[in-house]
């Protein structure tokens, strides 16, 4: 009985069409992916409550050592703040609907509370302390 054997044109054909398709990912949108989008700059420490869409969040650079907290708002002043870091590998996280992704290795976290959905990630999202002052969203030191 013959077995199956990978022709030497097959073979170089694996890396060309692997490079290929590399490429091909390269081209999609700069804030998809792999948590490019530019975050909110909170100037003098804050952005107006009115930056962040209801039931939505959104990624704010606070500044400092770990500048970026996801804040996830429900309706009116219902909000929220989670690190904005994967538990797994320090990865941004983006929102996909009701669930927050790691764009480098998948993991999932609920956008409403930063539990572990999938892994390969086991904590939590640490919680970020956030406060409402004068419709201006501050970050707690």
């Amino acid at each position: 009985m013959e077995r199956p054997c990978l022709s030497r044109r097959h073979a170089l054909l694996l890396p060309a069409t692997a490079a290929g398709l590399g490429g091909l990912a390269a081209c999609g949108p700069a804030d998809e992916g792999f948590g490019t989008a530019a975050p909110v700059r909170a100037e003098d420490g804050a952005i107006p409550l009115d930056e962040v869409p209801e039931n939505a969040s959104t990624l704010v650079n606070f500044g400092g050592k770990e500048p970026f907290v996801l804040l996830v708002r429900g309706a009116g002043e219902d909000l929220a703040g989670y690190s904005g870091y994967c538990t797994h590998n320090g990865c941004a996280l983006r929102q996909e609907e009701t669930e927050l992704d790691c764009p480098c290795h998948g993991s999932r976290f609920d956008a409403t509370n930063g539990e572990v959905l999938v892994g390969p990630a086991t904590r939590h999202l640490p919680e970020v302390s956030v406060v409402i002052e004068n419709g201006q969203i501050r970050r707690e030191q």
